[in-house]
């Protein structure tokens, strides 16, 4: 007699468990698709002052690029979530605000991921030099090659 309530109470444990499940599972989509996004040259150009980066990343030789591998750090997954959030919650206040200045400036932090991403994407180009050391200032050279130069309004300047 009392098998039918054990019953009952099992069948909507499974139930329960299963939609908890379906509902992991969905979320953990949701979340990855948001990540891929997020990260995606198109999501960055959607704000307005990275209009003219865009533009110009678009006809440059890294336009093959997005955004992200060359402005986040090369980590382990915590460290580039950390650093995207953080990024993106900047981003999202100054753009909303309206208050970015005309030219963007790169920040130490930011200067030395892109040094590390340049150095890690063509090391086979500069093993054989000084470059190779590493703590070296790719952009101090070659700071108009992604974004052009003459950067009026919107745009990335390099110290």
């Amino acid at each position: 007699m009392n098998k039918g309530k054990g019953n009952v109470f099992y069948s909507d444990t499974w139930r329960l468990v299963g939609l908890g499940v379906i509902a992991g599972m969905v979320l953990m989509v949701a979340l990855t698709e948001t990540y891929h996004l997020a990260g995606s040259s198109r999501f960055c150009a959607s704000c307005h002052s990275m209009e003219y980066v865009y533009s110009k990343w678009q006809i440059s030789k890294h336009k093959q690029f997005s955004c992200i591998e060359c402005h986040m750090p090369d980590a382990h997954i915590i460290a580039k979530l950390a650093y995207k959030a953080r990024a993106g919650i900047n981003d999202l206040v100054h753009e909303v605000s309206r208050d970015y200045p005309a030219t963007i400036r790169l920040s130490y932090r930011g200067k030395n991921i892109m040094n590390g991403n340049c150095l890690r994407c063509h090391y086979s180009t500069i093993q054989n030099t000084p470059m190779a050391k590493g703590g070296q200032n790719c952009l101090k050279c070659h700071h108009n090659l992604v974004h052009g130069q003459g950067l009026v309004k919107g745009g990335l300047q390099f110290e």
